[in-house]
């Protein structure tokens, strides 16, 4: 019998060192493995911190091209809105009872008779057994008869019910369809009639619609003359945010800096720049798009303001950074898509500010405030004032200038109403601080008699009506306890009575005056609540 040869010193030496050289060989293809892996995968994070940084700058440049673009996209399209579109044709729904249309089959005795029996049944009792199969059949079919006639009845109630709620559904659409068409046609009849209501609503649309980015601001006020087929825009521009300070960001991948990516900022003059481009661009595409919307307009004004954060003192601010004043036929002039805008502006004799992006505010060649009142030449009243005059002799018209030059003695700009057509408001004064000045009405009641609550709630719905940041109600009387308070509570209307007023007369014209009033010792001076000083 043969034995297997026992393998030498040798042979397990020299099979130990080939599995250790194996072993070595595994190893360094498993850490060249790892090593390359190591490598794609920081090739890999490279490339993506690459692409983040190209995908930042593209996103950049995106912005600024649809910045310096709106213009020019904004005139691609129509800015006409047709109102008649949005008339709707009465519901032509056709009702649909579904399962409800037909009836469930009816039963048939023929269902339910057994068969007679046969000749030769018939001699076995299968008389009796087919009178009572009979019997049992008619009883079998009334009860399907009258299950079949209460579901019918049930089906019949259901039927009725889903045509009287789809009649019902019908005269809704159709009512509320009419309501709506009512409304447009009212619409369209005002603009036609050029009514200031409906033009200022459909202009206000047209704005809305004007195609900007969606961060920019929507806020626009629009005030028509129809006199001067004239409208008056007040509109909140972008802010300097608007423009992207970056203009580009780049990966470092080695380096004291090793995988940042830092950002290259926009030069303060291309900011300054680009933000003067997009605000001239926006003011010219409103202009654009009014005249292009409403045919019969002749002349549109527009304010550019922004609304911004007066870093110094923390008080919010509105300052106007474009105005311009353009007739149609001087407007239609321009080939718009080839314009500079800047120089457009300039071209049409507009107001810019010197440095926009800085906010630096300018006076606006029409205030829109002043656009929703029909004045009068001024009259000097002061001067019809000699030898301590009496107030009461004096006519209304020349009273309410007597008002006006008042709060133009204080330093504030006045003008005084036709009296044909006020809607409540006798006069107007502005502060004219690009800041923090603003408009105020004012009503002039030369009575004799007490000023009551009533005529406070008329300087109220005047305010809101004309949109007005403050209220004076000045007359030669008194008012009541209630109006004082009614005013107090108000917040932003101040009364002056008869006594208050030779005061300022005094104190801002240097006149005596008298006012023949006789005012009861017992008259309110101030809201019951607060101190007399409180108008």
């Amino acid at each position: 019998m043969a034995t297997s040869k026992r393998p030498s010193a040798g042979d397990l030496a020299r099979w130990r060192q080939a599995q250790i050289r194996q072993a070595e060989r595994d190893q360094r293809a498993a850490e060249k493995a790892a090593a390359l892996q190591r490598r794609a995968e920081a090739d890999r994070y490279v490339a993506s911190r690459r692409d983040e940084a190209t995908m930042r700058t593209v996103s950049l440049e995106k912005a600024v091209e649809e910045l310096t673009h709106l213009l020019i996209v904004g005139l691609r399209r129509r800015a006409r809105i047709d109102l008649q579109g949005f008339l709707r044709d009465p519901p032509t729904r056709q009702f649909d009872p579904g399962p409800l249309r037909h009836p469930e089959p009816h039963p048939e005795w023929r269902d339910f008779e057994p068969p007679p029996p046969g000749a030769l049944g018939g001699l076995f009792g299968g008389k009796a057994r087919y009178e009572t199969a009979m019997t049992v059949a008619h009883r079998r079919y009334d009860s399907a008869q009258a299950r079949w006639e209460r579901s019918e009845t049930q089906r019949l109630e259901r039927l009725a019910a889903a045509r009287a709620e789809h009649d019902r559904l019908v005269a809704t659409e159709t009512a509320d369809c009419a309501k709506r068409n009512q409304l447009i046609q009212q619409e369209i009849t005002g603009l036609r009639e050029r009514r200031r209501e409906p033009v200022e609503r459909y202009l206000d649309q047209v704005l809305v619609r004007t195609p900007l980015p969606e961060d920019f601001p929507r806020r626009a006020e629009v005030a028509y003359n129809p006199d001067a087929e004239q409208v008056v825009v007040q509109l909140q521009l972008p802010g300097t945010d608007v423009v992207p300070a970056v203009k580009s960001v780049k990966y470092i991948q080695s380096g004291p800096n090793a995988d940042t990516m830092p950002e290259t900022r926009r030069p303060e003059k291309e900011l300054r720049e680009l933000y003067r481009d997009v605000i001239a661009q926006v003011a010219l595409l409103t202009v654009r798009d009014l005249f292009d919307a409403d045919e019969l307009l002749r002349t549109v004004a527009f304010n550019g303001h922004v609304d911004t954060i007066n870093r110094a003192t923390g008080q919010r601010e509105y300052p106007c950074l474009v105005s311009l004043n353009v007739e149609r036929d001087r407007f239609e002039e321009l080939v718009l898509d080839r314009v500079s805008p800047a120089d457009c502006l300039r071209h049409l004799n507009a107001l810019v500010s010197p440095h926009p992006f800085a906010l630096t505010p300018i006076q606006p060649v029409l205030r829109f405030d002043l656009s929703k009142f029909n004045f009068i030449k001024g009259f000097d009243a002061v001067a019809t004032l000699d030898h301590r005059p009496d107030l009461m002799e004096m006519g209304h018209g020349e009273f309410e200038h007597l008002v006006r030059q008042i709060f133009e003695a204080m330093g504030m700009q006045g003008w005084t109403t036709t009296s044909s057509n006020d809607d409540g408001v006798d006069a107007v004064v502005v502060n004219p601080d690009p800041f923090v000045g603003g408009l105020t009405i004012v009503q002039a009641k030369h009575y004799k008699n007490v000023v009551g609550v009533s005529h406070i709630r008329e300087l109220a719905g005047a305010m809101e009506e004309k949109r007005a940041g403050r209220g004076i109600l000045v007359t030669t009387s008194w008012f009541t306890a209630g109006g004082w308070q009614k005013a107090h509570e108000h917040g932003r209307m101040q009364l002056v009575d008869g006594q208050h007023l030779t005061f300022l007369i005094k104190q801002h014209l240097e006149r005596d005056v008298l006012i023949s009033v006789n005012r009861p010792r017992n008259a309110a001076s101030g809201p019951p609540t607060a101190a007399s000083g409180s108008t």
